[in-house]
């Protein structure tokens, strides 16, 4: 990062521009196949969070604030998502947590494959429901709910839904019963807990205004408008990602002593 006076990066013109200044890590080439399926999730995730602070900048610029409000959010719950997935204290840790991630996100995709066909009789939708199941299979009893015996118990679940016949709605009960969904606000605590010292709290107070601002729509808005003094804290926390990721790049983030 280039070097200013103190005083200015306290400023919001401060902060705004560190953020300008951040160059991502040049992304590797995975054309080849031959790559972790770990790494080259961890780099798809870094990618989103870079490109999401490339949008914040260009709806801010434009006075887009409420869209920008919108992306700052996102890229704070991607950035959550990566730093679930890379930051464990060892690489047992970090591989299941991977597994979990993955795990999470394939149930979901199995669920809105069930959710939007009637059936899977059809071919096309056969294969896809297949495909996504050769991914849940070998990690999803690691989000297995409430089971003395995980592998066990996600072995019975597999043959029950692996099955071309039957409703679709008997197959979501199943998926739904068994398995843990995505939990964003999972990815958020440990975040928070790994940044701790330097998030003080802004994380959470922006993320509950994120989502008042997402869920209710402009409603969440006082009067429809969104202030200078909440572009501030939004500025702030997407120069707490910029450092963030500075800072720990694609390796497993280290508090820094003394911050």
């Amino acid at each position: 990062m280039k070097k200013y006076p103190v005083e200015f990066l306290k400023t919001p013109a401060g902060e705004l521009q560190v953020i300008r200044d951040f160059i991502p890590e040049p992304k590797p080439n995975f054309d080849d196949g031959n790559v972790d399926a770990y790494d080259f999730t961890v780099w798809q995730l870094y990618d989103r969070v870079c490109e999401s602070i490339k949008s914040f900048l260009i709806l801010l610029d434009n006075q887009r604030f409420y869209d920008a409000f919108i992306i700052a959010g996102h890229a704070l719950e991607t950035c959550a998502v990566l730093s679930y997935v890379k930051d464990g204290e060892t690489e047992a840790e970090r591989r299941e947590n991977y597994n979990k991630y993955i795990a999470r996100s394939s149930a979901g995709i199995l669920l809105g494959l069930l959710e939007t066909s009637d059936t899977l009789e059809k071919d096309p939708e056969w294969d896809v429901f297949v495909a996504q199941l050769k991914i849940f299979y070998p990690i999803g009893a690691s989000i297995i709910k409430n089971a003395k015996n995980p592998k066990e118990k996600h072995e019975e679940v597999i043959k029950q839904i692996n099955y071309r016949l039957g409703t679709n709605a008997e197959k979501i009960n199943l998926i739904t019963k068994n398995y843990s969904q995505p939990n964003i606000e999972e990815y958020m605590q440990v975040f928070m807990k790994n940044v701790d010292g330097v998030d003080e709290g802004r994380f959470t107070h922006f993320y509950i205004k994120y989502c008042s601002f997402k869920h209710s729509n402009i409603l969440g808005c006082l009067e429809g408008q969104i202030f200078d003094f909440q572009i501030e804290r939004v500025v702030t926390v997407i120069l707490m990602l910029v450092t963030y990721l500075s800072m720990a790049k694609l390796e497993p983030y280290v508090h820094p002593v003394g911050i």
